[in-house]
């Protein structure tokens, strides 16, 4: 069973700085299912294979004899092959701030969303602190293994070639295992698309099996892309060059990873390096080494203080109802004070009878077992009035317009907000399966956010929330998306050829040239939308909404960029339930 990763290139578009026009405070979610993990951000899945620490304990506990006995917890342990992402683990001069995901028996029906963990009655360090720092990860990864063409690979709602099975981040490199369709990776690599952001890269040539690539033709929104490296079982995305060489050489053994140079690197991935989902640090390595220049701001109650290395681990049961959490700390010099802290509140929310806290001078370990519903929750069962929905977001005060595919799957319908609200969120599902949520940080949904959901071009419908503060949703309205196509003959006759005007500018100081269509002429079109074909789709404009009684009039303008070099804008009209191409620009040339 292959579980895909949730689709949150939105989020990231909008929470990233190396996009030059984002919105900070936007942060939106995706999920394909109504049940949501309010801890972390990413879809996790997996169920590894390994020793627990509850093994480790049995194995110390029980008596020896004469037989020599082949114990692998206790005398052959390797991380490099006894943890799946174990080679990949080298470190630099300031250390190692790693985390791991086996994406493959997560339990289906639970995927992770955001939350804030002081919302949640659990307030345990040993739960929370993996699943926050570990679920923050892997949303990084599906931002950088978007980059390489993988979207779809990352997409609950996309099929794909490509399958991704685990991943592992350490030191702002990201490694993705599975199995990959090289030559469709290739191809998307090579020639810019929506999928790689507009990015062309090229291949520098072979190494040690990888085909790499760097950058060469790069969107003025788009900021210091990474560099790949591509074999048909991984793929490594790194900051530079220089990374993608040292998770090359790790991965093949010819640099030496942390537990090879730190003993004490090595008893703590035994003690705790086993699980689903995996976090680790090693000397005063700091979270930009995971994160990178997108910082996250989990709360996960529990910080590494300096000097301090930590290993820790979630193990989710087969059914899906449990999870089983390890924690391993080891520092020179435990304080009195660090080792009450950690003995008080870890596992102080674990089933009765699991929680184990042991201390010594220069050790902490930590294991408990935690039901799931503990850190869950269904919006379902959290559901606001219609009225009450009503009174946080004006129905009137949300357009709509449709966007056909363009290059893939799905098309995308859009919402956006025309007055300020008092809604902490705005939430659309759509029937195919297809899911978003904005949540703005630090204010209320406000009059220009926006946010979309994929939603399927042979038929889909779609209702839309609003969020109060506390996570309460309540139904807006629900509507069925006019992906019906629009005939030759009704296109005409609802936007004339002569009722657009297209004004072409060159470029003033970028790569990007600009395209302005002015409606000249009243039209019967609900909304129009300005595709480019060439540029990347974030540039996409549209106007006015499906649910107005009003068609868009003369005096309107659309504006989108477009490549000077060559390019075609198309122009969509959607007319009585039916949507499809009125006019098409032919480009600059």
């Amino acid at each position: 069973m292959r579980v895909a990763l949730v689709y949150l290139v939105e989020a990231f578009i909008s929470m990233h700085p190396c996009f030059a026009n984002n919105n900070d405070d936007n942060a939106t979610q995706t999920s394909q299912s109504r049940r949501r993990f309010l801890l972390g951000t990413g879809a996790l899945t997996a169920a590894l294979a390994g020793c627990s620490g509850d093994d480790v304990q049995r194995a110390n506990d029980t008596p020896t004899d004469a037989t020599p006995t082949d114990d692998p917890s206790t005398d052959t342990f390797d991380p490099a092959s006894s943890l799946p992402y174990g080679r990949w683990l080298t470190t630099d001069q300031s250390g190692l701030f790693f985390s791991y995901a086996n994406l493959d028996n997560f339990p289906k029906d639970i995927v992770a969303g955001s939350g804030n963990p002081s919302d949640l009655s659990v307030d345990d360090p040993l739960a929370l602190y993996p699943l926050l720092i570990g679920g923050a990860a892997v949303g990084v990864c599906q931002l950088s293994l978007s980059f390489t063409g993988l979207t779809q690979a990352v997409s609950p709602t996309a099929t794909s070639d490509s399958t991704i099975n685990e991943v592992t981040v350490a030191n702002e490199t990201i490694i993705a295992e599975g199995s990959f369709a090289t030559n469709q990776l290739d191809e998307r690599l090579v020639e810019p698309t929506d999928e790689t952001f507009g990015i062309a890269y090229e291949q520098t040539g072979t190494d040690r099996g990888y085909d790499r690539y760097e950058a060469v033709d790069v969107p003025d929104s788009v900021s210091d892309p990474p560099s790949v490296a591509v074999t048909d079982e991984t793929v490594i995305v790194g900051p530079d060059a220089s990374r993608l060489d040292q998770a090359i050489a790790a991965g093949d053994g010819n640099r030496s990873r942390v537990f090879e140079t730190d003993e004490t690197a090595a008893e703590l991935l035994e003690q705790a390096g086993s699980g689903d989902l995996v976090v680790g640090r090693f000397g005063s390595a700091t979270p930009e080494q995971l994160f990178g220049d997108l910082q996250p701001d989990p709360d996960p109650q529990f910080r590494p203080h300096s000097g301090e290395n930590v290993v820790t681990a979630v193990d989710f049961d087969a059914s899906g109802e449990t999870f089983e959490s390890q924690f391993a700390l080891a520092a020179a010099d435990l304080g009195e004070d660090r080792r009450e802290t950690i003995e008080t509140s870890f596992g102080t929310a674990a089933v009765d009878g699991s929680r184990s806290v042991e201390v010594s001078d220069d050790r902490i370990t930590a294991i408990g077992t935690y039901d799931v519903d503990q850190l869950s929750a269904d919006p379902a069962g959290q559901e606001l009035s219609q009225a009450a929905a009503a009174e946080l977001v004006s129905p009137e005060a949300l357009t709509f317009q449709y966007e056909p595919p363009r290059g893939q799957q799905f098309g995308e319908l859009w919402v956006r907000v025309t007055e300020d609200t008092d809604a902490a969120g705005i939430r659309i599902e759509a029937d195919s399966g297809g899911y978003t949520e904005m949540q703005p940080q630090d204010r209320s949904v406000s009059a220009d956010d926006r946010v979309a959901v994929q939603v399927d071009p042979d038929g889909d419908s779609v209702t839309v929330f609003a969020v109060n503060a506390e996570g309460a949703a309540g139904e807006l309205t629900t509507f069925s998306v006019p992906t019906d196509e629009l005939s030759e003959t009704a296109a005409s006759e609802a936007v004339p050829a002569d009722a657009l005007s297209f004004s072409y500018e060159s470029p003033d100081g970028g790569d990007l040239g600009s395209l302005t269509v002015e409606v000249v002429a009243d039209t019967d079109a609900k909304t129009l939308v300005a595709q480019p074909q060439e540029a990347p789709g974030l540039f996409t404009d549209r106007v006015g909404s499906l649910t107005s009684e009003q068609s868009v009039d003369a005096g309107t303008t659309l504006e989108t960029a477009v490549e000077p070099a060559g390019d075609e804008v198309v122009v969509y009209a959607t007319v009585d339930g039916a949507t499809g191409e009125v006019a098409r620009w032919q480009g600059p040339n």
